[in-house]
């Protein structure tokens, strides 16, 4: 330790952070209020691992950050002046790389490329501002990175409400903390651990309620301007909402590739059940079609009925394919006595979000939209749905939010739309059916 620099220096006594910095688990997350140390711990601790000897001559590390020019302009002179002179063997500020006499070396990584950190075998590293991460980068590029070498990651921010990896870094965090992901712990802590008393009280006087619990008491708040807002995920989720053999089985549909998003249910006396969901990365209607024969066709075809039920804008033949999406699914032999239901247009925005909002709580009190626990994909998806800030438009910059929501919302609209009229006239639905 004599060998380490001032800056090290001085650290206080927290008990959160000794016990983040001693475990033993391969992963950790945590989600701690602004300027409460999670990253001056961070940084140390990657720097801790460079002397250490392992079975191959070159360890490799790393430190990443949303964006190459964060990592240049906040963390390579703090993470420099933290590794001791005489461990450098060559340092590059244009690589933003320091190697060691040790063989090791550590890489600053800006994951507004996620393929940077692709490529090679790391040993070990930090993601910091983890809710601002492009998501997928952990699953899909991050992680598989670390499995030739049994490395090991700390994933570390803020518990903000918007960012675009807020919804992925805040399902890592409460899955963790239920103890549902082996090797894994998490922590959290708010600023006023740190802090001064009155910089706590400075930030309280200028920050709104929610801001100043998100930013310095590091809980997690919800999303305001929600869309579904009346959708509850303790009063609408229950293990009622089960599948049932003799009823028809309803799927909406979403056909986007990345993801393909449907959900499964059934009608009931009066709203709708959802008991499944079907949630694929780089998929094809043929794929998803596949994961619902796998899941309800077997080991004989499901035979009181399937209804597919999706938006116009797949109607059309795509120079991309051979047929469009509907009729993959009225082709399909498989589903037995299948109906696919498609509007002759989309309607509007809003009466879908309507329609949904009436149908998980009307004025009187009664949620016909229930959803089965194990559909974790929509109910994230409808507790994070938020119109951007000033507007009435869907705020879904972050691209896995929205497909999971829209898919139940067709059906819902299709089938208990939201209907004022003010005529006297009886309506005529409107839609169509292959």
């Amino acid at each position: 330790m004599s060998e380490l620099s001032s800056a090290w220096f001085p650290l206080r006594y927290h008990e959160k952070q000794c016990a983040a910095w001693r475990t033993q688990a391969r992963f950790l997350l945590l989600a701690c209020g602004r300027r409460s140390g999670k990253t001056l711990l961070a940084k140390r601790r990657v720097v801790r691992y460079l002397p250490i000897q392992k079975p191959w001559r070159d360890p490799m590390y790393f430190y990443a950050m949303p964006t190459y020019g964060q990592c240049k302009r906040v963390a390579w002179d703090d993470i420099v002046a933290l590794i001791p002179p005489r461990w450098i063997a060559k340092k590059s500020e244009s690589e933003l790389c320091v190697r060691t006499i040790f063989g090791s070396s550590l890489w600053l990584c800006g994951l507004d490329n996620p393929a940077r950190i692709e490529g090679s075998g790391w040993d070990g590293g930090v993601v910091d501002e983890s809710s601002d991460i492009k998501p997928g980068a952990w699953g899909r590029s991050i992680r598989p990175a670390l499995s030739d070498r049994n490395g090991w990651a700390w994933r570390i921010g803020v518990p903000k409400r918007f960012g675009v990896g807020a919804v992925e870094f805040r399902r890592a965090c409460e899955e963790a903390a239920a103890g549902k992901l082996p090797d894994h712990e998490f922590y959290t802590w708010p600023s006023s651990d740190v802090l001064p008393d009155y910089e706590i009280a400075s930030a309280a006087r200028e920050l709104d309620a929610r801001d100043f619990a998100e930013q310095y008491g590091a809980t997690w708040q919800e999303i305001g301007g929600r869309i579904f807002y009346a959708f509850d995920d303790v009063q609408n989720v229950t293990d009622r909402a089960q599948f049932v053999g003799g009823r028809r089985i309803i799927v909406g549909c979403d056909f986007n590739v990345d993801p393909m998003c449907w959900v499964v249910g059934h009608a009931a006396s009066d709203g709708l059940v959802v008991f499944d969901e079907i949630f694929m990365r780089d998929a094809n209607t043929q794929r998803a079609l596949d994961e619902l024969d796998r899941r309800y066709n077997q080991p004989q075809p499901y035979a009181f009925g399937w209804d597919f039920i999706g938006d116009a804008s797949s109607r059309a033949r795509k120079t991309s394919a051979a047929m469009s999406d509907y009729m993959i699914i009225k082709n399909d032999k498989r589903f037995l006595n299948s109906r696919v239901f498609f509007p002759e247009a989309n309607p509007p925005v809003a009466d879908r979000f309507a329609a949904c909002n009436a149908l998980a709580c009307n004025a009187l009190g009664k949620r016909r939209w229930l959803v089965n626990p194990r559909c974790k994909r929509l109910r994230e998806d409808v507790r994070v749905r938020a119109y951007a800030q000033g507007t009435r438009e869907p705020d879904d910059k972050n691209p896995d939010v929205g497909h999971m929501s829209d898919a139940v919302g067709y059906v819902i609209h299709r089938l208990w739309p939201v209907v004022i009229d003010l005529s006297g006239e009886p309506g005529a639905a409107v839609g169509g059916m292959m």
